[in-house]
C-alpha cells in the first residue's frame, strides 16, 4: 500500500485536464490514487465537465477514491491517513494561488492545504504544480459574446436550456450559472447569432509578485515544484 498516491486538486482550470490524465497513467502503472478535492476544485471539475470522468477513474480498492472537501467536517479527518504509511507521495496539481499562499504561510484551513501540512509533518514528499508560475494556456468554459447576444429580444438558448444554467436577465439579456451547465450544447444550436462559445482559449502570464510567493515553497522541507503533471510519473519512480 506504500505505492499509493494522494493527489490534491484545487480550484484552478489550467493543467486540470493534464492532471486527470496523469492520475489515469498512475492507475495504469498500478498505483492507487486518492484525490483530495477542495471546494473550489469540485466546482471547477463540474464546470469543465471532468467530475464524472474522475469519479469513474477512481473506483477501486482502498485507498483509491475521491475525498471532497464538501463532505468533510472542518477538521479534515481524512488527512490523518498520511500517518498510516500508505502514501508514497502527495501531489498538488493544479495548485491555485490561494492554496499556495496558505501552504507558504502555514495556514491549513482547507482540505488541500491541510493535506500538504500533514504531509510535511509526516515526512512524505510533496510535489506542487503552481499554475501561476508559468505562461499557461487555459480556457474559459463558457463565454457569451455580449455584442452578438444583444441582437435578440428574447433568448431562445435560455428557453431550451434543460438545467436552467441559462436564464433571462432584465439588463444584459441572459446570464449563465456555470455549475448548472451540463455541456449538452443545446444552446449552441438554439442561439441564432452564435453568441455562445465553449472552451474559449486564453493565455495567462505570470505576475512577478506571485512568483516571489511561489519561490517560498522551496524553503519548506520536503516540498518540490513541478513543471507539468506528467512529471509526476518520473519523480515518484
Amino acid at each position: 500500500m506504500a505505492s499509493s498516491i494522494a493527489w490534491g486538486i484545487t480550484g484552478a482550470g489550467a493543467f486540470l485536464r493534464e492532471s486527470i490524465d496523469a492520475v489515469k497513467k498512475l492507475l495504469l502503472r498500478g498505483y492507487r490514487v486518492t484525490a483530495f478535492v477542495s471546494m473550489a476544485g469540485e466546482s471547477v471539475l463540474k464546470i469543465y465537465g471532468f467530475k464524472n470522468e474522475l469519479e469513474e477513474a477512481l473506483k477501486g480498492p482502498y485507498p483509491t477514491g475521491i475525498i471532497y472537501e464538501s463532505n468533510e467536517p472542518p477538521s479534515y479527518p481524512s488527512t490523518g491517513r498520511l500517518y498510516t504509511g500508505i502514501y508514497k507521495a502527495v501531489i498538488v496539481s493544479p495548485a491555485s494561488m490561494n492554496t499556495i499562499g496558505k501552504i507558504v504561510h502555514g495556514i491549513a484551513d482547507s482540505l488541500v492545504s491541510n493535506l500538504a501540512m500533514h504531509a510535511v509533518k509526516a515526512r512524505i514528499p510533496v510535489y506542487i504544480l503552481p499554475v501561476d508560475a508559468y505562461v499557461v494556456k487555459s480556457a474559459i468554459p463558457v463565454l457569451i459574446n455580449r455584442e452578438l447576444c444583444s441582437k435578440c429580444g428574447e433568448c431562445s438558448a435560455a428557453s431550451i436550456c434543460p438545467t436552467g444554467a441559462l436564464k433571462q436577465h432584465p439588463y444584459y439579456r441572459v446570464e449563465i450559472d456555470l455549475v448548472k451547465c451540463n455541456r449538452c450544447y443545446k444552446c449552441l444550436e438554439a442561439c441564432p447569432h452564435g453568441a455562445i462559445k465553449f472552451d474559449v482559449e486564453i493565455v495567462v502570464n505570470p505576475v512577478p509578485y506571485y512568483l516571489e510567493v511561489i519561490k517560498r515553497l522551496e524553503y519548506i522541507p520536503g516540498v518540490k515544484l513541478l513543471h507539468s503533471p506528467m512529471e509526476v510519473l518520473k519523480v515518484i519512480d
